[in-house]
């Protein structure tokens, strides 16, 4: 299964920054690098944060009947998860089963609101291809964003204990599927959290493992996002997979066998989206 990861951006406007610098960050301008994107790699299931619903149609008009290198149609269809959709090939896949869960803006013994314009959340689909009667569940997710360090200029007490606790409900919600579908599981998303961190920490815990540590081939070793805002857009430093914080984690994988992990960091996606999209192969 080809299986990609991507934070879009939600922002449906030019503005005056952009048109001044001879650019155009609308829905209507960027979809075309998105689409162009998912093209490039044709995965078979793509999990997304940050989508609109201005994006999500310009995408799927686009998206809906793609062609691969043969000449033949690969059939997309759209699973509707508020900010974290999940779209997937409905000619190779079955969807067994699907969901969508907000994540409450409280955190039990934390204080605030940890959950911003009700952007996060998680969506999921258990699959079964439709070849080898093979099953997997998916999750798209993204997780609160701002910093537990004192002195950051987006520091919120807690939010590193925020993000351990929506990881875990999307872990939970994980085990009920995989256990009704005797599946393995991917979980994949902008978790807002590097590495070494506590929500990455809280998801080894549970079982979850990076394909970045499983790939027997390619394996990128960046960041995966640069600046690209209402702001403005660079390219920025490379940095390492250490600073990541879109992942891909696979559980209950058996004899998987995860082919390479990737990201499309081409110049021309700088403008797109501050995040590149993130893709892996695996053999269930």
């Amino acid at each position: 299964m080809l299986l990609m990861s991507n934070n879009q951006w939600k922002c449906d406007h030019n503005n005056e920054t952009w048109r001044a610098m001879g650019e155009d960050c609308s829905a209507e301008a960027r979809v075309k690098g998105l689409v162009r994107a998912y093209k490039a790699v044709m995965p078979d299931v793509l999990g997304l944060q940050e989508v609109s619903t201005r994006m999500s149609g310009l995408m799927m008009a686009e998206m809906a009947e793609a062609r691969l290198p043969d000449g033949s149609a690969a059939r997309y269809e759209y699973i509707s998860g508020g900010d974290t959709p999940i779209v997937y090939r409905r000619d190779r896949l079955k969807l067994l089963e699907s969901g969508f869960f907000l994540y409450d803006e409280a955190v039990p013994g934390l204080a605030g609101s940890f959950n911003n314009g009700e952007t996060k959340s998680y969506c999921f689909g258990a699959f079964e291809d439709r070849s080898t009667g093979r099953r997997f569940a998916l999750m798209s997710t993204h997780l609160w964003w701002m910093s537990s360090k004192p002195g950051s200029a987006h520091f919120r007490e807690g939010s590193a204990e925020a993000r351990a606790y929506q990881i875990r409900l999307a872990s939970a919600r994980m085990d009920e599927v995989m256990e009704k579908y005797a599946c393995p599981g991917v979980l994949m998303g902008d978790f807002n959290a590097s590495v070494n961190s506590l929500c990455l920490d809280t998801a080894r815990e549970a079982g979850w493992r990076e394909v970045h540590d499983l790939a027997l081939g390619d394996c990128d070793q960046t960041r995966g996002h640069h600046p690209c805002g209402p702001a403005g857009f660079e390219r920025g430093d490379a940095g390492t997979f250490e600073q990541a914080i879109d992942h891909i984690m696979i559980r209950n994988g058996g004899e998987a066998k995860v082919l390479y992990f990737r990201r499309l960091t081409e110049p021309w996606f700088d403008r797109i989206s501050d995040h590149y999209p993130l893709y892996t192969e695996i053999v269930f």
